[in-house]
This record gives C-alpha cells, structure tokens and sequence, in this order.
C-alpha cells in the first residue's frame, strides 16, 4: 500500500498488513450502518477496491478476522518458499559487457526492489527475455522475464538488477528451473510458429 490514506466508499484504512499476495486490511466508516469492515485491498495505478469484505460493529471480532487473514498469507508465503534464504549479492554478478544485453541472462535483482518476505535467491533470480530495457542503455527501463523460482512471466526494472549472476553462484535448483523455463520457451515458439 502506498503512503496516501485508502478510503473507499467511505471506509478508510485503519490497519494493513501485506505479506505474500494479499494486503489485508480493517478500514473503519463512522457514518456506515457497520462501522468495520475487514477485506484484502487490491491496488493499481488506475483504482484500489477491497473484496471478501466482512462488516461488523464489533471491533474485537473484526480485528480477529484480520489476525487470522494475516496469519493465513504468512503461511502461505512460507509453503510456496522452496527454503533457500541465500541472498544474491553484487559480488556473485557481473557487470554487461559494452554492447551486450541482459537477454537470455540470469540476472539477480536488488534486495531493496523486493518485499521483505521476498528478499532471497528465490525471488532475486530472473531469467530476462526481452523488453525495451533490455539494453541498460535503451530508451526504456522495462526487462521481461521470469522468476526461476515460480515461472511467473512478468516485468523489472533495469535500474533494479544487480547484474548477470556468474555460473558458480547460480543455485541447483535455479540451472534445473531455468532449464525447464527455456524448455517451456521454446515449446511456446514451436506452436507459434505451427499455426
């Protein structure tokens, strides 16, 4: 959540806490006929809304929901860890050579970049396949990839990348994952190019 106050249909924010996928909140409306509701808060640049809202009156009851929401996305975040809590450090990477791209490269990400439940190997390394920030020197900032840990495709920033991770820094589990990732590409690419 940013720094602003969240108010929504005239519940604002009064208790927030994001670990994992959610940010649960308690958001409180004076003038409502319930004057708490508890709900996980979905926010972008566009909009914010809060879904699987519960309402009560009853502070203690609401506040109990919020723990055991709170308590349900640590664990969460904790069974989808595959428990290395290595972190990728600048002196495991390497700077690009002049002329070359992040592409194709198993780069680590900056620990300040990433949440606090996130700050590890599993979360740092991203395998980067294109975008316009691609180029450290490009006109743009955005490097599409994915993270070794989960395949999940999505965008960095460059100004957030460490620099490529040397091959003797690159976990076992990071080479089996990034293996199957580029096994997945490049299926992708041969039924693309069969239709």
């Amino acid at each position: 959540m940013n720094n602003d106050i969240v108010t929504i249909d005239g519940y604002m924010v009064i208790h927030s806490f994001f670990v994992g996928e959610k940010n649960v909140i308690v958001a409180e409306n004076l003038k409502a006929d319930y004057r708490y509701v508890c709900a996980y808060l979905e926010e972008n640049e566009v909009f914010s809304q809060f879904t699987d809202c519960a309402l009560s009156n009853d502070y203690l009851e609401i506040m109990t929901l919020y723990c055991d929401r709170a308590k349900e996305q640590v664990e969460n975040c904790k069974a989808q860890s595959l428990g290395d809590k290595t972190v990728i450090t600048p002196e495991m990477c390497r700077k690009l050579n002049e002329g070359e791209t992040y592409k194709g490269k198993v780069v680590a990400l900056k620990t300040d970049s990433l949440r606090r439940e996130y700050e590890n190997a599993e979360n740092q390394l991203f395998y980067a396949v294109g975008g316009n920030g691609i180029n450290p020197n490009g006109l743009g900032t955005k490097v599409y990839g994915y993270n070794l840990a989960t395949n999940a495709h999505y965008y960095n920033r460059n100004y957030n990348i460490i620099g490529v991770v040397k091959d003797e820094c690159l976990p076992e589990w990071a080479k089996t994952k990034l293996t199957e990732i580029k096994k997945d590409i490049k299926n992708k690419e041969v039924r693309h190019n069969e239709r």
